[in-house]
């Protein structure tokens, strides 16, 4: 390696490049060691969990790509970057090495034809990604993705990297070619061209651009720290680091003890939030999937998904470091001064920001290194719930009519199970021999249209011959909605009385809880379980699915139609169910299922979710509308779908559009009865 075995005065070759190393390295190291202190400003988080699962998921989605390579374009494009990196780390390793010890040699791969193959063909992938990169942000210009400075910095960077690494390679086989090697098929084909310049010229050519690759790459490392590629290193941590919990459990908070000991109730600072939430922050890469799914940002909301990560990140590098040394604390920071800072929910990331989240999650999913929005979002509206009781009179309404009765609209409790009063339906406590306790739920229980579903599962379940029961009087709110909306401390009150009221059908011979309502499916299922609530539960298409498989419901009535199912944000993406409403449909005779694009796991959400449902939609197009309209282009006579909160949303927007005599929405357990033969 000539660029390294020569003396530059009377410094030797090896010496000036340990000194570059150790300079570019030990920038990075202090830049990286203050945002490390920064990260650790966080609450304590544990996310050790599941060694096997986390490794797992690690390879998959970080060696794999599997989560970017969703979107083909953009898709191919990181790949072709990522895995070029992989492979020119491990050349770069191999280069240093042998320019500090020319003896040295890679384990395996070192000095072999094939490594020097590899390692050029993978730069010329870099090179081909970068090139759809630019092409991307200069040309296509989608919507959710911006073209910053910092973004052309690094893509010309990278360039640059592989092009001093090919333009070295060619001189040093133009002024020698029995060094390097004939694999490298790059610099083999650059070569020739450089010859004439003669041997002297190329040497010196070849040593230029040797050292102009050593230097950009420390100047790359040490500007990482500074810039949104951090993700570069970030990225595979926090990946494995991910939340192995289940999907629909948010974190829990002891009110009460916060309360009595001055605690934070929820997020309004950025120490608020914990380690792991502020590590997000730094691996965001901007890519803009998260805004580009969400529907709140889709339809024209104030929020983006994107931004609320970047708006955290730049507070904690702007003002992390007073915090760090103690001059940001108490109110004083926020009133002016020296250290004067904005407030961080209010200001920096609005209200309007925080309530326009429908919890659908369709964020988190997209998003390829597992950065957790939702559960940032929702710790920010407990601080606006609890806090500082800063919320509108839809929620004011909402949170009194569930204190004073246990439902949204304040209907008395006594009369829950009025919808069943001429089905024979027994309670628990006249049933003790069931086996299978029905959730209605609120809609169930008290709106109309709901009802009639309640209605349709109830004598489903009688026909297959199911012995349930229901609590009637004894079932209050799940609590999602006040959870969702940051009212932790009324959640925890339904979420103990009902767990209470739920082991002790558990006791009295319950084996499965099944409910209608994805919400309440999940609050009891995923959230019960933090105050000792285990159940089996089920969804009831999940239980109707089974009921059908068992011959147990035989649907024979032929529906000659097409039929388009909207998978509910609760039951798809957030338990994974997108089969078994499907099976039930195609159980049906005649029925054809028509997909709405995007369906399954990337199906938009209805609008509903989050407290959604009981908050007026004052910014941007209504969320119902724009899903109605993506049904609508694949021409189905009927809409299903397998939750209340879609239902009602359905249902407001085929009205609203003057279609609802043509289009009729309606839940998988109706239409599997109409199935039925008397």
């Amino acid at each position: 390696m000539p660029a390294t075995l020569i003396n530059y005065g009377v410094i030797p070759g090896w010496a000036l490049l340990a000194a570059v190393i150790a300079i570019g390295g030990g920038l990075f190291l202090r830049d990286a060691y203050r945002l490390l202190k920064l990260m650790l400003l966080g609450r304590p988080a544990s996310r050790v969990d599941h060694p096997v699962e986390r490794s797992r998921s690690w390879l998959i989605h970080v060696i794999g790509q599997a989560r970017l390579l969703t979107r083909t374009y953009p898709g191919v494009m990181h790949a072709m970057i990522f895995w070029g990196f992989l492979v020119i780390t491990l050349g770069t390793i191999d280069m240093f090495a042998r320019g500090l010890w020319s003896e040295f040699r890679l384990p395996i791969l070192g000095g072999t034809g094939f490594f020097a193959f590899i390692v050029d063909a993978f730069q010329v992938f870099v090179l081909v990604g970068i090139a759809m990169a630019l092409y991307r942000r200069i040309k296509i210009k989608p919507w959710y993705l911006n073209l910053s400075g910092d973004a052309i910095i690094i893509l010309s960077l990278i360039s640059t990297l592989m092009i001093t690494a090919f333009l070295s390679e060619g001189f040093l086989r133009a002024w020698d070619p029995n060094e390097g090697s004939s694999w490298m098929f790059v610099g083999a084909a650059l070569a020739p061209l450089f010859q004439p310049l003669g041997a002297g010229a190329n040497l010196v050519l070849h040593v230029f651009f040797w050292w102009a690759h050593v230097i950009t790459l420390l100047g790359f490392l040490a500007y990482l720290p500074h810039s949104k590629h951090m993700h570069i290193v970030t990225a595979p941590f926090n990946v494995w680091l991910r939340n192995t919990q289940p999907k629909g459990q948010l974190s829990y908070l002891n009110v009460e003890e916060a309360i009595e000991q001055d605690k934070p109730l929820g997020a309004s600072e950025i120490d608020h939030f914990s380690w792991k939430d502020l590590l997000d922050t730094y691996t965001c890469t901007e890519c803009g999937r998260c805004t580009s799914v969400c529907p709140a940002s889709i339809s024209g909301k104030p929020l983006s998904p994107k931004n609320v990560i970047l708006d955290l990140r730049h507070y904690l590098l702007d003002h992390g470091p007073d915090l760090l040394s103690g001059d940001g604390d108490g109110d004083a920071a926020h009133a002016g001064g020296e250290h004067a800072r904005p407030e961080l929910v209010g200001e920096v990331i609005t209200d309007d920001v925080l309530w326009d989240c429908t919890t659908c999650r369709a964020c988190m999913d997209a998003c390829p290194v597992f950065i957790e929005h939702v559960p940032k979002i929702v710790d920010m509206r407990r601080h606006l719930a609890m806090g500082e009781s800063r919320f509108g009179k839809d929620l004011q309404g909402l949170y009194e009519n569930l204190e004073a009765t246990g439902n949204p609209w304040r209907f008395p409790r006594a009369k829950r199970a009025e919808w069943a009063a001429d089905l024979g339906i027994p309670t628990l406590d006249e049933a003790p021999d069931a086996e299978v306790l029905y959730w209605v739920g609120c809609f169930g229980s008290y709106d109309d249209r709901s009802k009639k579903v309640a209605r349709a599962f109830a004598r489903l379940m009688q026909r297959a011959g199911v012995k349930f029961a229901i609590l009637g009087k004894d079932e209050t709110c799940s609590g999602d909605p006040a959870r969702r909306t940051g009212n932790e401390y009324l959640y925890q009150q339904f979420a103990t009385e009902n767990v209470e009221t739920l082991n002790a059908a558990q006791e009295a011979g319950i084996k499965t809880i099944v409910s209608a309502c994805p919400h309440c499916y999940n609050t009891i299922s995923d959230e019960y379980p933090q105050f000792v609530g285990n159940y089996r539960v089920m969804h009831h298409t999940q239980f109707l699915a089974q009921l059908v498989a068992e011959g147990k419901l035989k649907p024979e009535v032929p529906r000659q139609e097409a039929i388009s199912y909207h998978d509910p944000c609760y039951l798809g993406r957030y338990h994974d169910t997108y089969d078994e409403p499907r099976k039930v449909l195609s159980a049906i005779p005649g029925v054809e299922l028509r997909e709405i694009n995007p369906c399954r796991q990337n199906a938009m959400c209805c609008g509903a979710g989050g407290g959604r449902a009981f908050m007026e939609e004052k910014r941007g197009r209504r969320i119902n509308h724009i899903r109605l309209e993506q049904a609508m282009a694949v021409e189905p006579e009927r809409v299903a779908t397998a939750c209340p909160y879609c239902l009602m949303m359905f249902e407001d927007a085929t009205g609203a559009k003057g279609v609802s005599d043509t289009l009729p929405v309606q839940d998988v357990a109706e239409l599997i009865e109409a199935s039925l033969k008397d």
